[in-house]
């Protein structure tokens, strides 16, 4: 576990913050707000992290009063990780090390310490990629990184009710043909995926999906689907949003039609529309949304990338129309 005890009014009696592996809301949500405390050259390194210690059992060094302090210790960590492996490699102490090694170092913070470990490796890919909320996450990263210059201009919730709002929102448009639309979506603790933007009407899916596939497959770059067998309804609608394409007009309407269906009353209705969107129709999935209370909502974050052609250049563009492709495809994985 891991206590914050500044976020003692957001997750009572202590701050007790909740397993940042499994509720993908709360990652986001986190991570967006302690942001400008990561040191950028450590980021992934003190994200992965905290994403263990929320995961793991309470120990002494796990309670802090403030974020600041908590990503203070991750960055020590991490630094101290570097430091052990700059040490068994022999490499000097003022040298850098090169990406291939912050990869490695990535995937083993708070882990066994064993850097190349393929188990690891694919665990820290899985919460970057098939966690929805990471791979939304780590695509702005990405595209903030590269320069892209994401700002939010909005973050409206919808509702029972608010069907024909809900379709505005995910009808707008770029103010330019030199910016590009990120609205990040999300069906809070069940699905976070990102639509992507542009001037003339073109619009992009990308998402990963915990425990079913990595964002790399939903966009066609690998096959890093979690089953052998990859269920013909998904691949069904990979072909028709995904694969790193632009959505016809015609399936978009589809999509927005089916979102709106899914908050129009209660879980029940969001799961009779589930298989038809392009998320995950899995039987489990869907009897797992059957068993929700409360009412479904949907979260729209609308952010505004003023600056979409540099990040495109920093990611070494080569004729791909998608900047969440580019961004996925230049997040490195071990």
């Amino acid at each position: 576990m891991l206590i914050i005890a500044e976020e003692k009014d957001a997750y009572p009696p202590n701050g007790q913050i909740p397993n940042l592996e499994t509720d993908e809301k709360a990652c986001v949500d986190i991570l967006t707000r302690i942001q400008p405390l990561m040191p950028a050259d450590l980021r992934d390194e003190v994200v992965g992290a905290l994403i263990n210690r929320s995961e793991s059992a309470l120990k002494p060094d796990q309670s802090f009063g403030t974020w600041a302090e908590a990503v203070t210790a991750a960055t020590g960590y991490a630094q101290r990780d570097a430091a052990r492996a700059t040490e068994s490699s022999q490499r000097r102490r003022d040298q850098a090390t090169d990406g291939v090694d912050l990869v490695k170092l990535n995937a083993a913070v708070g882990s066994t310490g064993k850097t190349g470990d393929p188990q690891i490796a694919l665990r820290d890919e899985s919460r970057r990629w098939a966690n929805c909320g990471m791979a939304a996450f780590q695509i702005r990263e990405q595209l903030r990184t590269a320069g892209g210059k994401p700002a939010r201009l909005s973050h409206d919730t919808y509702g029972a009710g608010g069907g024909e709002a809900l379709k505005k929102a995910l009808l707008a448009t770029p103010a330019s043909d030199a910016t590009v639309l990120l609205l990040d979506c999300q069906f809070p603790q069940v699905h976070n995926f990102i639509i992507e933007v542009h001037r003339d009407g073109s619009r992009y899916l990308a998402q990963g999906y915990q425990g079913t596939y990595f964002a790399h497959w939903w966009l066609g770059i690998n096959n890093s689907y979690s089953a052998e067998e990859v269920p013909a309804e998904i691949l069904a609608l990979r072909e028709r949003y995904g694969l790193g394409r632009a959505i016809s007009p015609e399936d978009y309407t589809t999509l927005l039609d089916g979102l709106v269906a899914t908050i129009s009353t209660d879980w029940q209705e969001t799961a009779k529309q589930w298989p038809t969107l392009p998320f995950n129709p899995d039987r489990q999935e869907i009897d797992g949304i059957r068993r929700r209370s409360g009412s479904p909502t949907l979260l729209v974050e609308v952010f505004e990338l003023s600056e979409p052609a540099v990040a495109r250049k920093a990611l070494g563009d080569t004729g791909v129309a998608s900047l969440s492709e580019l961004a996925v495809r230049g997040m490195a994985t071990a």
